[in-house]
């Protein structure tokens, strides 16, 4: 399996053995994951081949953290085909694209920890990031996406520090074409906006509201 699917389950053990004075000295925060279809609704079931958006969130819980990383595994590896390039972050409700000629990318496969990373970069306590990231279903069953929130005390990577962990699960099914999704799914292409970007104007307002009732 992947290095930091090990890492999480090494480190989540030691967490629960040293619990008393390690999470006294370590940054809390909180992560959530989900993966949604065109509409901004959370996937149960979806076609082969069919478009869809991973969507995490990422918050310091009050706490001050620097760096954030958030870290991304499909399992199974086949399971999904992520479109990075085309990844968008709102932070504190202010977008920025993966592509961004000026801010450079924030969301990359990492082979060192095998692992998609999202640099967040520095968090206030009262911040709150969320990422959106196009993908393809590309196998059938069960389909999860693990996120790691993480944070560094010394080098990459061993220095990583898990602070929270959150992961969702939906179906795969080889549904028969033409039928809905598949008929009415627009094909990525490597250029232009993929249809997956079309719904970031529904996503965006509600991570607007998300973010303001955190606040």
């Amino acid at each position: 399996m992947r290095k930091l699917a090990t890492m999480l389950v090494l480190m989540l053990t030691l967490g629960m053995v040293f619990s008393g004075a390690a999470s006294a000295q370590e940054p809390a925060g909180t992560v959530d994951v989900a993966v949604l279809d065109e509409n901004g609704d959370s996937v149960e079931v979806a076609c082969l081949g069919e478009e869809v958006v991973i969507e995490a969130n990422a918050t310091p819980d009050g706490e001050f953290i620097d760096p954030t990383i958030v870290s991304l595994n499909i399992d199974p590896d086949t399971g999904m085909e992520l479109v990075p390039e085309d990844a968008v972050m709102f932070f504190n409700g202010v977008m920025f694209e993966n592509d961004d000629p000026i801010f450079g990318g924030f969301f990359a496969w990492n082979d060192v920890v095998e692992a998609w990373l999202w640099d967040i970069g520095f968090m206030d306590p009262n911040d709150f990031a969320q990422l959106y990231v196009p993908a393809i279903v590309t196998d059938v069953g069960p389909i999860t996406v693990d996120a790691g929130l993480w944070t560094l005390d010394g080098p990459f990577p061993e220095g990583l520090v898990l602070l929270d962990i959150d992961s969702y699960t939906f179906l795969s099914v080889p549904c028969p074409c033409p039928h809905p999704p598949c008929g009415a799914t627009v094909p990525m292409q490597a250029t232009g906006s993929p249809l997956a970007l079309a719904a970031l104007g529904l996503l965006s307002i509600i991570g607007g509201a998300v973010y303001g009732k955190l606040r």
